[in-house]
């Protein structure tokens, strides 16, 4: 996709670009992103944690997006994610609802 792509000079119509950006966004979903300091993570079950926790250990801030789950998993999800951070000497912070933003010891967060 080039830069013309997102003001709509490419050839394609908007509906193609739509189309072929709901796809992307559905193949990103499904991916954790390990690019720079910060990981997104998507998790499905409660036995994604320790992947999670991995990472911030490592010294990376983790963006956990708990919107798929029920509401008992993301409870307990966030529960231990929180007692981890806290461990790390980190924080935590609510960036949308069931979006959060857990950071190693060292980030500030404001």
């Amino acid at each position: 996709m080039s830069i013309f792509d997102l003001f709509g000079k490419d050839s394609r119509t908007k509906k193609d670009r739509t189309a072929l950006f709901a796809e992307q966004t559905a193949e990103a979903q499904n991916k954790v992103s390990e690019r720079g300091p910060v990981t997104v993570f998507n998790p499905s079950s409660y036995a994604d944690v320790e992947t999670i926790i991995d990472s911030l250990k490592s010294g990376k801030t983790a963006v956990v997006h708990l919107t798929a789950l029920k509401p008992e998993t993301a409870i307990r999800i966030i529960d231990m994610l929180s007692g981890a951070v806290y461990a790390l000497g980190g924080g935590v912070y609510e960036m949308e609802k069931n979006i959060f933003m857990f950071s190693p010891s060292g980030v500030e967060m404001k």
